[in-house]
């Protein structure tokens, strides 16, 4: 998360009213997608606030980033982050700040979802029949035809 949050940060200190009209209707909307949106940002960043102070330290963002990307965190890359995002380095990030990031084009909250809490994404056989019912979290295969399209359901 943070390697891509550092290329990403630039636009999104520098956006336009209509931008923040956007971002405003993502955190405090009441619609569905923005209440899960909020919900799964809220989830991520608690899973990692381990000392529970409402805040992602060096330590917590570290496991993060490195949960989801497997990636490791230095302590400039995180200085960078914290301030970009403006949030002191002494605290850590916040919950809104978090959401910024998840926010920003290049992000993907499902696909860190998934890695973080993969236990939400197994697929569970239906009531019906013993097929499986797809999850938000699994990745679907695609079969191409000698022409390139998908011929996953022929």
């Amino acid at each position: 998360i943070t390697s891509r949050l550092l290329k990403l940060l630039k636009p999104l200190i520098t956006m336009s009213s209509s931008s923040n009209k956007t971002l405003n209707a993502i955190f405090n909307g009441d619609e569905s997608f923005a209440e899960g949106f909020r919900d799964k940002v809220a989830e991520i960043h608690e899973n990692f606030d381990n000392d529970k102070d409402g805040y992602l330290n060096f330590n917590e963002l570290g496991e993060l980033q490195s949960k989801t990307s497997g990636a490791s965190l230095d302590e400039n890359q995180y200085v960078m982050v914290c301030k970009a995002l403006e949030c002191h380095p002494s605290k850590g990030i916040s919950l809104q700040a978090l959401r910024v990031t998840y926010a920003a084009n290049g992000t993907s909250l499902e696909e860190d979802y998934c890695k973080i809490f993969p236990e939400k994404s197994s697929s569970k056989p239906s009531k019906s029949d013993d097929t499986k019912i797809a999850k938000p979290c699994e990745e679907k295969v695609f079969e191409l035809g000698s022409d390139g399209f998908d011929v996953s359901d022929q």
